[in-house]
């Protein structure tokens, strides 16, 4: 080669004039350049990949596609749903705990905490856990199969404050929790009073709600006297709770509270609760019907055992303007 400069013969690949320092060009024929230029085209095709949601050609590391925005890359999809749960799971505990010891304290933050706690936990459940399938392969997948990938489990680790390298480990989420909770109040006591209330026809009508404290509490157990109508009578709402009192003999429990629409009206500790059980199931009618009343506090101060049952019944329930049962009782 020549140099246009100089006039200088120079190598054919020689970048620069060895004589006057001009840099050369090599100046490739048209064929040759065509032949890079599909090279270069194959080379690209190649490297670049097609989004399976809008079919644009994307980067084959792409994490999301620059024409539609879909999460591409199916192990950053699971990484960081996986993330996701794992906060939201965290926070519902949090949530959740907090509520249950601010029920002792102050019960509207506490149920509000709670809610809070399960509303989460119901959201943990709800981000999915694998990617969408594309629109262009849509793959159908088993209820099943979707089902256990949704629900499953995982560790849930809280550090107590006050102590050092100590955790509360969970495994799931307070809706599980909630549910247990749920059941052990249905079957441990609320089937007990709904058979007892479908004995008789006297207690058509009547409704009684008997779960643990807050629900959450297993020592103490809440008899809450919801409805009556004008066919009960003071001997009939009496006879319910002897009734519940009966089954629940054997169980200890370390008080048991006496109900109105949610006001608490009366409490018993759990000894005198079972001895009233047991006296019952003996037909010990005098101590069930005329001793009963002085189990509870205040003590019941009248004039005859009978007048101390009415009594205990008006302080109970009839001193509701809607509830006439009481007076039905004395006529």
């Amino acid at each position: 080669m020549r140099c246009p400069e100089c006039n200088a013969l120079n190598e054919t690949d020689a970048s620069a004039c060895g004589t006057c320092g001009l840099l050369l060009l090599n100046v490739l024929p048209k064929r040759r350049a065509e032949d890079l230029a599909v090279q270069r085209r194959r080379a690209s095709d190649h490297d670049s990949a097609e989004c399976q949601f809008c079919g644009g050609a994307i980067s084959p590391k792409a994490v999301r596609c620059r024409h539609c925005s879909e999460v591409v890359d199916e192990e950053f999809y699971r990484q960081r749903a996986q993330r996701l749960r794992s906060r939201v799971n965290y926070a519902s505990w949090v949530l959740y705990l907090f509520g249950l010891g601010a029920l002792l304290l102050f019960r509207p933050v506490g149920v509000l905490s709670i809610a809070a706690g399960l509303l989460l936990s119901i959201a943990y459940y709800a981000i999915p856990v694998e990617p969408p399938a594309s629109p262009r392969n849509k793959k159908r997948t088993r209820l099943g199969a979707l089902i256990r990938r949704q629900l499953k489990l995982e560790r849930v680790s809280i550090p107590l404050p006050a102590l050092r390298n100590k955790k509360l480990v969970f495994v799931g989420t307070p809706l599980i929790a909630a549910l247990i909770g749920y059941s052990a109040n249905l079957f441990l006591l609320q089937e007990p009073v709904n058979d007892i209330l479908k004995q008789s026809d006297a207690f058509r009508g009547m409704k009684v709600s008997a779960h643990y404290e807050y629900y959450v509490v297993p020592g103490v157990v809440e008899y809450n006297l919801q409805t009556l109508t004008f066919r009960q009578t003071p001997i009939d709402v009496h006879k319910a709770f002897l009734e519940f009192a009966k089954k629940l003999k054997e169980k200890r429990y370390k008080r048991v509270d006496l109900s109105y629409k949610g006001n608490r009206k009366f409490s018993i500790d759990g000894a005198s609760f079972a001895q009233l059980g047991r006296e019952y199931a003996k037909e010990n009618f005098k101590f069930a019907l005329y001793d009963f009343p002085r189990l509870f506090q205040p003590t019941v101060s009248t004039s005859s055992n009978r007048d101390a049952l009415l009594e205990f019944h008006r302080r109970w329930y009839g001193d509701d303007p809607l509830t006439k049962t009481v007076e039905n009782g004395l006529r």
